[in-house]
């Protein structure tokens, strides 16, 4: 049930409340990075993580991870041993979310590369992107 009875609005079969509930799931400067991250490349190591998110600090990273796993959409694989080692992937429901990427991938491909590539021939234009092969 969303706080208001007589939204209309286009998310009202859900209603408000929940659609809240995942954005502060998900909300924040690292968090859609992070999904995006360990969605696109697959299980990432620690290191890996932070090393393709540039300039998170280790402090946050780690927060942001316990948060992302407490909200059931990264899972924290500890394999015991020493020195440390640890991998994270996304669950299900992390997996659930990948579908938001693809979106604004069609977006760039739809709206940045028809700016830069325009319709011309690759043969005409010089070098095109690979986004817009």
């Amino acid at each position: 049930m969303h706080p208001n009875a007589n939204c209309n609005c286009r998310y009202a079969d859900v209603g408000c409340d929940k659609m809240e509930e995942v954005m502060d799931q998900i909300s924040g400067k690292w968090k859609m990075r992070i999904l995006f991250m360990v969605g696109a490349h697959g299980t990432l190591r620690y290191g890996e993580l932070r090393r393709l998110l540039d300039g998170v600090t280790h402090k946050m990273l780690s927060n942001q991870l316990k948060e992302l796993a407490a909200d059931g959409l990264v899972e924290r694989i500890d394999y015991g041993e020493v020195p440390p080692r640890v991998d994270y992937r996304l669950t299900p429901n992390g997996e659930a979310l990948m579908p938001i990427f693809d979106d604004i991938q069609a977006y760039i491909r739809k709206n940045t590369c028809s700016n830069c590539c325009g319709d011309k021939p690759a043969a005409s234009s010089g070098a095109r992107h690979g986004c817009c092969e």
